[in-house]
């Protein structure tokens, strides 16, 4: 009889270690849920308050259309005609904007940045923000620094947009100076660069269409704009 019963009692460890193989691994957590939807879809399905959104899925808005996420201590909301995807990141959330306008806010001990035209919109580690990014074009982009300085990447380009302003930024545009010269340029060969327009200053909404060339080489952060 014991040797059946030991002979038993290993079959049923077998059995269950052999069961709880393929529900080892933790089931995924959503990045954030839906606060707000109207007009509005994940992947192709009708979004509603409440449904969670998992790494990957994207978020599209109709005309007319808004939706809003919250993550922790951080918030996304997307404007009409805009579509973005979310990735995990270790400190906070990542959005890649492929169309339209996405404003977002955190504190400090989150991180929200924005990937839009090959280009990385963030905040300055440990400081909460709160902005905005759209789209305007293929290399145009919009962004609106309300609250908190944001860094800003693209290519070799890298710059501080102070809080406050809002910019215009053109992408890959032709460095003139190269274009002008005429002599032995190539099409294609021409140097590029980050032109920064500065479209309205500080609280009482100065406006000056004051330009700002970023060449690759430099790293100097931006001046504000004068009332």
């Amino acid at each position: 009889m014991l040797p059946l019963r030991r002979a038993s009692a290993l079959f049923l460890s077998f059995l269950l270690c052999f069961v709880a193989l393929p529900v080892s691994g933790a089931p995924p957590q959503p990045i954030g849920i839906l606060t707000l939807a109207s007009q509005a879809y994940l992947n192709e399905s009708d979004a509603f308050p409440g449904l969670s959104v998992y790494e990957g899925e994207q978020l599209l808005t109709a005309a007319g259309g808004r939706i809003a996420l919250r993550s922790g201590k951080a918030s996304l909301a997307l404007a009409e005609r805009t579509e973005a995807a979310l990735v995990r990141i270790s400190d906070g959330m990542h959005a890649d904007l492929d169309a339209g306008t996405l404003r977002f806010s955190c504190d400090e001990s989150q991180i929200v940045e924005v990937q839009a035209a090959g280009a990385m919109i963030r905040p300055q580690r440990g400081k909460p923000a709160d902005a905005g990014v759209s789209i305007l074009g293929p290399k145009i982009l919009q962004i609106d620094a309300r609250r908190g300085n944001l860094e800003f990447s693209y290519g070799q380009t890298f710059r501080d947009l102070p809080e406050g302003q809002t910019y215009r930024i053109d992408l890959d545009a032709p460095d003139r100076s190269e274009s002008e010269a005429g002599t032995g340029a190539q099409p294609g060969g021409l140097a590029r660069q980050v032109t920064y327009y500065i479209l309205a200053a500080g609280a009482g909404g100065a406006t000056g269409w004051l330009t700002y060339q970023a060449v690759h080489s430099g790293n100097t952060p931006i001046s504000p704009a004068k009332p």
